[in-house]
């Protein structure tokens, strides 16, 4: 599949096989020794029984950090801060595979037998902290065989494809070992309920042996066939997981923190075929939206064109309304669990430079289209001075009113240094302000992704290669490393001069705040070979991640990417593996 991050338009790009104030500033350096002192004054007053630590502690706080003032909805909030969270990572974890699908002749790397092979994770978490991941499927780890009908975008001939438990060579004389597909034919789904600590499957998502005939549209849950998907989690922490099959959408519903399975028979949506990287979101007492991106109109649809379209439910994905354009380029969607609002950031054209926009509806998305019922917009929140192959803009937001968008730009082209734009509004979309954030001077920040808590904590985190780093010779060159960066900022805000206009929620500064990334894990993610240097090709990472913050607010958790080894069914590819990592706010 091409993927949301991919360029250009039409139906072929679908049928690809490859189907994130402080009034006085404070530098990184103070910030440390403000902490430190606070917490060896903290550690006095609890030896001493004194007050006196914590009053001095008090008024040097307030000095240096800023005042505290009334957001615009009337609650208290550190307006302005541009207070840097810093995190403390803990040991990545990969997703694992059912222990009875491990097979050390299959051809991953030893030592990764136990992994999972997927790519393009979407990571979810619900009011309790519990997450989930999903990834897309590996679609030819099986071998050169596929099911109707994914041999039809595949171009292979048509075959059976075996789960992880079924011996192949029952069914096929002439394979040699015995080639572990998957654990089952759905998408990867892990739940997690002890905060990332462990992961596992969701309920009813164990391994499924038996070939892609046996793998039915009427057994549901595991078995339903697969490839690549989003989550969404409502007011009620009901969990609602679409994956694609190529030709249309199963929806999967869990409870529970995702060990029960609500539904019966794969749930078909009857819609959207041929649907490249799916978004959904979902929001009070079951209402799910789904953001569905075709190139071409499907046959369902409006007589419009474009490249996404939007279908709503009330009923939580029972049934869908009819859908309907969003024009526009590259597209994502979020919505408040508990409030009304809804925004849709997209690229304003499928074009090589414009700006970023955002549609907004505050009444749940309903109504008879995008272009009426209850969305206004498109607002244009920001420039894009260049098409980056994969920096199509992200959304988030919380119940607050605070929404945020990011989005990469490449103004020297894909290999040439990339930038960061980044727009915020603190009051549902109505007024905003964008800045850029690069993160790295000369280098590529690729996918960057953003999440939101309820005190206005904001992170982004983005596939990253420094093209300073290595003392390599060049910029995009063979044997520069991609890894993971993130951090955080408490409430951002624009700088402007003392006469305003202030951003409403934000107090007048000298300087945009920005953020102070670190690498999350220190393992390269991937890379760059010599075919990619040659070819300029940037994608071995593929289309996107995805973060989340704790219900608290209090840690970030992040679903990822990591290629090692060679794929020994896809020439000049590697294994791909999904990884998770917590950092745990320090301050």
């Amino acid at each position: 599949m091409a993927g949301a991050g991919s360029s250009g338009s039409g139906s072929d790009e679908v049928l690809e096989a490859e189907i994130a104030e402080a009034v006085v500033p404070i530098d990184e350096s103070d910030a440390v020794i403000i902490e430190s002192e606070i917490r060896d004054r903290r550690q006095l007053n609890a030896l001493t029984g004194t007050s006196v630590a914590i009053c001095i502690v008090l008024i040097f706080l307030s000095a240096t950090i800023g005042e505290f003032a009334a957001n615009n909805d009337g609650g208290d909030a550190a307006v302005g801060d541009g207070k840097h969270a810093l995190f403390e990572w803990d040991e990545p974890r990969y997703m694992p595979r059912a222990e009875v699908c491990i097979d050390e002749n299959n051809g991953q790397d030893p030592g990764y037998e136990g992994y999972g092979i997927g790519y393009e994770p979407s990571l979810a978490i619900d009011s309790n902290g519990n997450m989930f991941i999903t990834a897309h499927k590996d679609l030819r780890w099986g071998g050169e065989e596929s099911p109707p009908p994914i041999s039809l975008f595949l171009g292979s001939d048509a075959g059976f494809w075996y789960a992880c438990t079924t011996d192949r060579d029952a069914f096929d004389p002439n394979s040699g070992d015995v080639q572990t597909s998957w654990d089952y034919w759905a998408s990867w789904f892990w739940i997690s309920t002890d905060n990332g600590s462990t992961w596992g499957p969701g309920g009813e998502f164990d391994p499924t042996p038996g070939s892609s005939v046996t793998a039915n549209y009427l057994a549901g849950a595991s078995e339903c066939l697969g490839d690549e998907g989003d989550i969404a989690v409502d007011m009620n922490d009901r969990v609602y997981y679409l994956d694609t099959t190529l030709e249309d959408n199963w929806w999967h519903v869990f409870s529970d923190g995702g060990e029960t399975y609500d539904g019966g028979a794969c749930q078909r949506m009857n819609t959207m075929a041929a649907d490249d990287r799916p978004w959904v979101a979902a929001q009070g007492d079951g209402i799910v939206h789904y953001l569905g991106n075709s190139g071409a109109p499907p046959p369902e649809c409006t007589g419009d064109s474009g490249r996404y379209w939007y279908y709503h439910s009330e009923n939580g994905g029972n049934s869908f309304s009819q859908c309907y354009a969003v024009p526009g380029g590259w597209s994502t969607i979020a919505s408040q669990r508990n409030g009304s609002y809804v925004h849709i950031a997209q690229e304003n054209a499928d074009s090589s430079s414009g700006h970023v926009q955002v549609r907004t509806s505050a009444e749940y998305g309903r109504g008879t289209g995008i272009s009426d019922g209850t969305w206004t917009g498109p607002v244009d929140v920001g420039p894009r001075n260049g098409n980056c192959p994969e920096g199509y803009p992200v959304v988030n937001l919380n119940e607050k009113g605070t929404v945020a968008v990011i989005w990469a730009d490449c103004p020297e082209g894909g290999i040439g240094p990339w930038d960061m734009w980044f727009a915020v509004s603190y009051d549902n979309g109505t007024n905003w302000s964008s800045w850029e954030v690069t993160p790295i001077e000369r280098g590529i920040s690729m996918y960057p992704f953003v999440s939101i808590s309820e005190d206005d904590l904001i992170s982004i985190a983005f596939y990253g290669l420094d093209f300073e780093d290595g003392g390599l010779e060049g910029d995009y060159v063979a044997g520069e490393s991609w890894y993971l960066y993130a951090a955080a900022t408490f409430h951002p805000c624009p700088a402007v001069d003392e006469e305003g206009p202030f951003l409403p929620g934000c107090q007048a500064q000298p300087a945009n705040d920005s953020w102070q990334f670190a690498i999350a894990d220190p393992t390269p993610l991937h890379n760059v070979t010599g075919a990619e240097e040659s070819n300029g090709d940037v994608h071995a990472l593929h289309d996107f991640f995805e973060t989340v913050l704790s219900p608290d607010g209090d840690w970030i958790g992040i679903a990822y990417q990591q290629n090692v080894g060679e794929h020994p069914f896809e020439e000049g590819e590697e294994q791909r593996y999904i990884k998770f990592v917590r950092g745990n706010l320090s301050l």
